[in-house]
Formats: structure tokens, C-alpha cells, sequence
């Protein structure tokens, strides 16, 4: 206890002596949570630029491009007759879809046989696409049914007789298909988790002296206690920023966490001990600050891609489920995203007992290696 002590009161009184240092722990973390909340503070996507190809010019298709219009989704940038001329608007991602209105919709809607209305988007940005499509469908089709309900009402004909079936589609979860709720909830804990194995490995490469911590370890008077003494302050502070983040999503903007807060927390501190662990084990490994940061850039920086949680594994190679299986990241969200949507405390046992594997195997062998190079030197 007197070494981690030790270690600890040296590394605050750097941390309040290193102007720089400190800002990785406040100035740092707080610009980057407030970009991406900046980003995303809209939630969902409104009026995305999309272009029309009007083939018909009847009353018809007028009365669809309004409707479209109208839609808060989307906003028509380009009405024409021409494709070619919609198709370069994309290409110069000046729109993000085409909605292309055939000929014979105005005569089709009077006789009940409606041609098909194509909607062309740009996949190669699915999400925005995605939600044109999303915006621009439920428009036409609402100008369809009121289209087809009008004709048959001057053609003296009951609207039952071509009543459509009606189709309920019901969001778990995020009702508002949000992008702020999902992808904050995923990127907010991946950017602390790099900027935690970053600043492990600065703190402790401070104290290699030709690239060994023997000298370091020797005076610490107890490998164990100084590593985890001189973590402690970033493992802290990373903490404390993401029960802030927490407190933002469901306070300020209003989520909400079916399961245990308490359990997300408990697990963030895990998950920030662990990637300070593993940074402890690269530098007790490659006696290099410079090696030690670019393997954390490597594992840390790519974890969230490997999760699961934006792509899915399934059906995926060995290697990829493999990388995802080590990667501290991937356990954190999976107990995460359980409580956000009220699975059973008991679901989180499995990822609880993965992090404190890497509190135990990472941190134990940072110590064992230290200590080794430290009797080595004596």
C-alpha cells in the first residue's frame, strides 16, 4: 500500500505540475465527447436533398412530388424529365436519392393499376440513403392511398372495395431511430477507451530509462502497488467522464436505460482498468513509449469496428470473431447494450468476469515482466 500511495501522490503532483498531461485527462476528453454530441444532437436525419424524375406531368404525379415534398425527411432539390440529369446530381452527392414517377400513374390511379414509382439512392452512404428511402416510401405511399381513394369516390365506387392492408412497423428499443442514442452509445465509450490506453502508455513510458523500468520498479518499493498507484489518476478520470457521458444521454437528452445503471458503471470502471492494464503489459513489453503507443492506436482504435455492435459477425471469418473475442471493447458493450434494454443482471456475469480477465491477465503480467526486470538489474 505505501508503494501504491507513492505512486500515486507522484503521479497527481505530475499531472498538476504537466500542463499538457493534464489536458488529455479534462480538456481532451471533454472536446471530443462534445464533437461527436454536436454531431449527433440532431438524432435522426432531416430533409436530405433528393431529386425527381417527373415522366408523367399529370395531377397525379404532381399530387406525389407535394406529398414527397411535404415529407420532413427529405427536400426536392430537382424536379425534371430527365434521369441522366438526376443520376449527376447523386453522382456529385448533391442528392442522396431519385424518386422516379413512370408515365401512366395519372391514368393507372383511375383505373386502379398503378405503375410502380422506383426510388433510386446512393448506397455507397447507406445510413443517410437509407433514411431517404425511408422518408420518400412512406410519402408516396400516403399519396397513393389518398390518390386511389379519390378516384374511386368520383367514380362513384366504395374505398373498401380496395382497402389495402395496413402494415405496422414497431422500433424496440429506439422508437425514434435515433442516430444520437445508437451510435454515442457505441462511439462515446470507444473514443474514452483509446484515449485511456494512450495516456497509460505515456504515463508509464515516462519512467523508462534505457528502455527498461527496473529503476523505476527498484524505488517504487512494490512493483504491483506502483503500477496500479500510477494508473489510477487516468483509469479515474476516464471513469468520471463517462458517468458524465451517461448522465448527458439519459438526463439531458432523455433516454432511457431499462436495466442498471449501477451494473454500466461498475462496468466502465472495469473496462478503463483493463485497457490500463493492457497498455502496462505493452510497455513492460516493448520498452518503447513510441511501439507501446502505436499497438494501442492498432487495437484500440480499430476495436469498435471488430465488436459486433456496428458490423455484424455473423457469418464472419475465424479471424475477425477471434480479434473480437480479445478485444476488451466488445465484452464492455455487450454488457452495456444489454442493460440499456433491460436484460437480467445476471446477463452481465459473462462480460464482468472477461474484463476482470484483463485486469488480471494484462495487469499481472505487466507486474510479473517489471519485477523480473527489476531483480535482473539489482
Amino acid at each position: 500500500m505505501s508503494a501504491f500511495a507513492r505512486a500515486l501522490s507522484a503521479e497527481l503532483a505530475h499531472l498538476r505540475g504537466c500542463r499538457w498531461d493534464l489536458a488529455m485527462l479534462t480538456l481532451m476528453p471533454a472536446a471530443l465527447l462534445f464533437a461527436m454530441g454536436a454531431m449527433l444532437f440532431g438524432g435522426v436525419a432531416r430533409d436530405l436533398p433528393i431529386a425527381v424524375v417527373d415522366h408523367d406531368a399529370t395531377s397525379a404525379s404532381r399530387a406525389i412530388v407535394r406529398a414527397v415534398d411535404a415529407s420532413p425527411a427529405v427536400r426536392i432539390v430537382s424536379v425534371g424529365a430527365d434521369l441522366p440529369d438526376a443520376m449527376t446530381l447523386v453522382r456529385r452527392e448533391q442528392a442522396w436519392a431519385i424518386v422516379e414517377i413512370p408515365r401512366g400513374v395519372g391514368r393507372g390511379v383511375a383505373r386502379g393499376t398503378v405503375p410502380a414509382i422506383h426510388i433510386r439512392y446512393q448506397a455507397s452512404f447507406l445510413s443517410t440513403g437509407t433514411q431517404a428511402v425511408r422518408g420518400i416510401s412512406s410519402a408516396v405511399t400516403a399519396a397513393s392511398t389518398e390518390l386511389v381513394a379519390a378516384q374511386l369516390s368520383a367514380h362513384g365506387l366504395p374505398p373498401l372495395r380496395v382497402t389495402p392492408l395496413t402494415v405496422q412497423v414497431t422500433a424496440l428499443y429506439n422508437a425514434a431511430t435515433s442516430f444520437e442514442w445508437y451510435l454515442l452509445s457505441l462511439i462515446n465509450p470507444a473514443v474514452l477507451h483509446l484515449l485511456t490506453a494512450c495516456v497509460t502508455v505515456m504515463a508509464l513510458g515516462r519512467e523508462l530509462r534505457d528502455k527498461s523500468l527496473s529503476a523505476w520498479a527498484r524505488a517504487s518499493g512494490g512493483v504491483a502497488g506502483a503500477v496500479f498507484g500510477k494508473m489510477l489518476p487516468y483509469v479515474a478520470a476516464m471513469s468520471l467522464w463517462g458517468v458524465a457521458w451517461l448522465l448527458y444521454l439519459t438526463l439531458a437528452r432523455g433516454w432511457r436505460v431499462e436495466g442498471s445503471i449501477a451494473l454500466i458503471v461498475a462496468g466502465q470502471s472495469l473496462f478503463y482498468l483493463g485497457t490500463a492494464c493492457i497498455s502496462a503489459l505493452l510497455v513492460a513489453v516493448t520498452r518503447e513509449t513510441s511501439t507501446g503507443l502505436s499497438a494501442s492506436a492498432v487495437y484500440a482504435g480499430s476495436a469498435l469496428a471488430f465488436s459486433g455492435a456496428t458490423l455484424p459477425l455473423d457469418g464472419g471469418s475465424g479471424f475477425a470473431r477471434i480479434v473480437s473475442a480479445i478485444l476488451p471493447l466488445t465484452h464492455y458493450l455487450a454488457l452495456q447494450m444489454g442493460q440499456f434494454v433491460g436484460d437480467a443482471a445476471a446477463s452481465a456475469v459473462g462480460p464482468i468476469l472477461a474484463l476482470l480477465a484483463y485486469v488480471a491477465i494484462a495487469g499481472g503480467g505487466a507486474v510479473l515482466l517489471i519485477a523480473r526486470s527489476a531483480r535482473s538489474a539489482a
